[in-house]
């Protein structure tokens, strides 16, 4: 049977109605969710006590009291988080602020939004015997660790001498099996496991050598001049989970992490989160820190030091540009 010219016309703008149609929907359905504005949320890391601030926030329904339907996508090890939202494939990351400098001065659009941790936790983790007692005893040393590390330049030059980098894959034989092993990591986790593994560890604060850097969140330059009320009330709800979380009852972010991460276990999530309390990372009242606030201050004190290690070249990053929105001060 042939189908005349004008019937052909007309079944082809249905198709093309209905397509239409189809993708607005779907697009619909990917902003808001009964009604709410869809924000997806990409962790650096599995489910764990470090996204303290977005697991309360979630369970305490204060997104939801905003008009956000947030979804929180867990990372892992070889998850390249600035990639990810620097393509769009999620509305914000978590970060560092280093990571998102670096990427900055190689051209990716996006900008810290919030401070996660005001201070990194990040540490070198050593034996309780061993020799290595402050960074001057890195002077030949192997240290396993992430070879684009933004501190192992930084060391080196504070050092004055090399030490090597062995990469890091994220498990604990390597360290458990050396007497004089040296691994990069965070205070606030890995110790934990090590110590349930019969290791006695110290840890040497990179803060304490001078290395300053802050755990972070962020977006890409065109989300937040689309969304800036939609970032508004979203910074409003974690900075309330995250004091929340610190100071009040964490049950509720922990039984959704467990949700998301069946591997936690209840001792580790407290061990964590206290660490987090007693080292003050999240915010120190002493020094008038306060929940999710990020200071452009030490986050030109970042690119500085960026700068002067030659991580980054000079003059590629601008302070204004790197950290932007309501919550940078």
């Amino acid at each position: 049977m042939k189908i005349s010219w004008s019937t052909r016309v007309i079944i082809w703008v249905v198709c093309v109605i209905v397509g239409l149609s189809a993708g607005y929907i779907k697009r619909i359905q990917n902003q808001k969710a009964g009604g709410l504005q869809r924000v997806t949320v990409q962790l650096d890391w599995f489910p764990e006590p470090e996204h303290g601030g977005l697991y309360q926030a979630l369970a305490k329904g204060w997104f939801k009291d905003e008009g956000l339907d947030v979804v929180l996508i867990p990372g892992g090890g070889n998850v390249k988080v600035t990639q990810i939202v620097a393509t769009g494939r999620a509305d914000i990351g978590q970060s560092a602020t280093t990571q998102v400098i670096q990427a900055r001065a190689v051209g990716l659009p996006i900008c810290n939004v919030a401070a996660v941790f005001q201070h990194m936790p990040l540490c070198l983790m050593v034996h309780e015997n061993s020799s290595v007692k402050s960074y001057r005893d890195l002077a030949g040393r192997v240290i396993i660790a992430r070879p684009e590390a933004a501190w192992i330049p930084f060391l080196k030059n504070k050092l004055g001498a090399d030490f090597s980098i062995r990469p890091q894959t994220y498990g604990q034989g390597d360290f458990l099996r050396d007497p004089e092993a040296i691994q990069e990591g965070f205070f606030t986790a890995e110790p934990y496991f090590l110590q349930q593994a019969g290791a006695k560890v110290r840890c040497l604060r990179l803060s304490d050598f001078g290395y300053s850097a802050a755990a972070t969140l962020f977006t890409t330059d065109e989300w937040l001049k689309k969304n800036p009320e939609v970032l508004a009330k979203f910074l409003k709800a974690y900075a309330r989970g995250w004091e929340n979380y610190i100071t009040q009852d964490p049950t509720p972010a922990h039984n959704l992490m467990k949700k998301d991460n069946p591997k936690l276990d209840d001792g580790f999530l407290t061990w964590c989160r206290q660490q987090m309390i007693d080292s003050r990372i999240a915010a120190d009242e002493s020094k008038q820190e306060n929940y999710g606030v990020l200071s452009r201050k030490q986050v030109q004190s970042e690119i500085d030091s960026l700068e002067e290690t030659k991580v980054i070249p000079s003059n590629s990053v601008k302070v204004d540009e790197v950290a932007q929105g309501p919550w940078v001060r």
